[in-house]
């Protein structure tokens, strides 16, 4: 009877060891409870390539989602046809509702609210809560789905987002034009958009422009930030480039099994990151070096 205690106790033993070496695995900082990683991101402009010419072999789906429940609320709530009634174009409206975004709160880094939703959040923005980047880029996603937008966020991170401790990563939305047929960057913590010879910039493009020294006009109608001020704060994260392959948020469950769930651009030569600020196990995204895969065309 003895043996098969000891041997039991081992077995209980043995699990309980691969049991936190899988922990550690996932998460290095526990969560944040371990303070370990550099304290300070790479603020360095690297000149990127990325793959022009290979066939996308992923397919990015962006149904019309304004008649859903949620949408038509969120758009009769807030009354957004009210705030773009005066645009003509799509670039406009877009802009309309990205500035109104942005002057709901003022931005809070640490803030995560319980509901991923924009109705909610910008109820709780009423009662003087402030939210992070992630939050702009929420509600400023499902305002302009809610007006027929085909609208995704986007993931920035910077080169070291698997040695740093924070500050490696921002959110922002990229939005489709169907009167360009293109994709254009949108940043709602600051109320930005970039343009460059008359034409709005996609991310990609925007760090292309900063790294090769082009001039962009930057459109910032709320006056959050100077050009020069935002140049240099952006550029960094513009390094991988993360967006959904589904609806739906990305669970402890699909970490756990490596369920991919995102795609993400990386520049030729660059290493698929292994930790988001060593806190969570980046195994949950198909990577591309390829543009045509990233920046589909939508068929309205």
């Amino acid at each position: 009877m003895k043996k098969v205690w000891d041997i039991a106790w081992k077995i209980v033993l043995g699990l309980i060891g691969c049991a936190l070496l899988f922990i550690f695995w996932m998460s290095p900082r526990l969560g944040g409870l371990i303070s370990i990683g550099k304290d300070r991101a790479d603020s360095t402009i690297y000149s990127l390539t990325f793959d022009y010419e290979q066939p996308s072999s992923v397919t990015l789906h962006y149904p019309d989602l304004s008649q859903g429940k949620a949408y038509t609320y969120l758009r009769e709530t807030y009354h957004l046809d009210s705030i773009v009634q005066h645009c003509e174009r799509d670039f406009d409206k877009i802009t309309a509702i990205q500035s109104w975004v942005q002057s709901r709160w003022e931005h809070d880094g640490e803030n995560v609210p319980e509901y991923h939703d924009a109705a909610y959040i910008l109820q709780e923005a009423e009662k003087g809560r402030r939210f992070r980047c992630v939050e702009y880029a929420t509600v400023a996603q499902q305002c302009l789905a809610a007006l027929g937008f085909a609208t995704r966020q986007l993931s920035l991170m910077t080169r070291d987002i698997s040695e740093v401790k924070w500050a490696g990563g921002h959110v922002a939305n990229e939005v489709y034009i169907a009167d360009i047929n293109k994709w254009i960057f949108i940043d709602p913590q600051y109320d930005v958009i970039t343009v460059r010879d008359g034409t709005p910039l996609n991310a990609v493009e925007l760090q292309a422009c900063i790294a090769e020294g082009h001039d962009f006009e930057l459109l910032n109608p709320n006056n959050s930030i100077s050009k020069d001020d935002y140049k240099r704060w952006i550029a960094p994260y513009l390094y991988y480039f993360t967006v959904s392959l589904q609806t739906g948020p990305t669970t402890i469950w699909d970490r756990i099994v490596g369920n991919k769930r995102q795609l993400t651009l990386y520049p030729i030569g660059a290493v698929q990151p292994a930790y988001f600020q060593m806190m969570l196990r980046l195994n949950t995204a198909v990577y591309t070096h390829a543009i045509q895969a990233f920046y589909p065309q939508v068929k309205q």
